[in-house]
């Protein structure tokens, strides 16, 4: 059985990776559309999207009280709540259409 103290801390060293990753999809969001990297844009797009451990994890820090707790004093509660809905990923796959589209010379082969 796990020591108390290492349940209460545990959380709190997953917020670091967390709020990072959170940082770079945000900074992703945020750019304009430039041509001449939109293919690199794409493929890091794709390559951010929450795959399902991710959602799954981000779901279990949402109802374990501890993690909640540190959700909101690191301020990732709402990225968790993006994340484990499938915001996140809508969002990221918006943003890949709207580069396709400003872009169409870009777009890879199938």
């Amino acid at each position: 059985m796990l020591p108390k103290r290492l349940i209460l801390v545990a959380p709190l060293l997953l917020v670091g990776c967390a709020s990072t990753i959170s940082s770079e999809r945000g900074d992703m969001l945020d750019q304009p559309v430039d041509c001449a990297t939109a293919d690199g844009d794409v493929v890091a797009l794709k390559a951010a999207i929450p795959g399902t451990k991710e959602r799954i994890a981000a779901g279990i820090r949402l109802v374990i009280p501890v993690s909640r707790i540190a959700g909101r004093v690191t301020g990732e509660l709402e990225t968790r709540r993006e994340i484990a809905s499938g915001r996140t990923e809508q969002d990221l796959r918006a943003r890949i259409a709207e580069i396709e589209a400003a872009c169409p010379a870009s777009r890879p082969a199938k």
